[in-house]
């Protein structure tokens, strides 16, 4: 799944088109061709998802859009070859760079507060800019696969600035299970704590948070800095100035 799909819902598939077709393999730019194939970065290819069955934790099958993640809404996407990435395989894996994604770069996390004044407040730039950035390749969704139709007759999808962009995908992944039936029950199920995943999951999840600041910024020596707790005593950037 991380290699065929960093984020929810590319901007290029979130429409009638690809909710009916259940296909998001959009053209790469650079040649024209979806999933950048006429240039050997990718392929259009069938999600592989496991069969394996749910925990004890999950119980359920075929009531919400996350199982399976994301046959409910896509069941064919770019299959991105060698160090190429991106929803179209239009950009690198993670550490990697260049024109053809051959560098191999490795990135530096600092505590914050080994930083000086200026990086930190750089970060917070980073971070209100962010906020004020209406992401150009992703969008979110405002309701369920059934809600949009059948065909996908009525899609239900949202811009939304980078930094809440990754608010969503938190809340989205984490949010509670619809269960239906007798007065609308949700139950408190966490797809992104309450599994095996969580520590692959958010480890993607802030790589892929730290690439799209990059994107935004033109700063891709950026890295999101780490803040040790003990620390909190004497940290002046740890409040409410984002």
């Amino acid at each position: 799944l991380f290699k065929t799909c960093w984020s929810q819902f590319p901007r290029p598939c979130a429409n009638s088109e690809g909710l009916r077709t259940k296909e998001c393999c959009p053209v790469w730019s650079g040649d024209g061709s979806p999933c950048g194939a006429l240039s050997g970065r990718g392929f259009c290819a069938d999600v592989l998802v496991s069969d394996e069955p749910n925990g004890p934790q999950y119980p359920h099958s075929g009531i919400d859009d996350r199982e399976r993640w994301p046959l409910a809404f896509f069941n064919r996407t770019c299959r991105c070859a060698g160090n190429y990435g991106g929803f179209n395989c239009g950009e690198c894996k993670f550490g990697y760079w260049g024109s053809n994604c051959a560098e191999y770069r490795e990135s530096v996390r600092r505590n914050i507060m080994t930083m000086s004044t200026t990086e930190q407040q750089k970060f917070i730039s980073y971070l209100n800019l962010a906020k004020n950035t209406i992401n150009p390749d992703y969008v979110i969704s405002t309701g369920t696969r059934a809600e949009m139709g059948e065909n996908g007759e009525s899609p239900m999808f949202s811009d939304i600035n980078t930094y809440d962009l990754f608010v969503w995908i938190h809340y989205y992944v984490s949010r509670d299970t619809f269960l239906g039936g007798p007065g609308n029950v949700w139950r408190d199920i966490d797809f992104a704590h309450e599994s095996a995943a969580f520590l692959p999951w958010h480890r993607v999840y802030l790589l892929h948070w730290e690439h799209e600041i990059r994107k935004i910024t033109g700063d891709f020596n950026f890295t999101i800095p780490y803040w040790d707790w003990r620390d909190a005593q004497s940290c002046e950037v740890c409040t409410d100035n984002l």
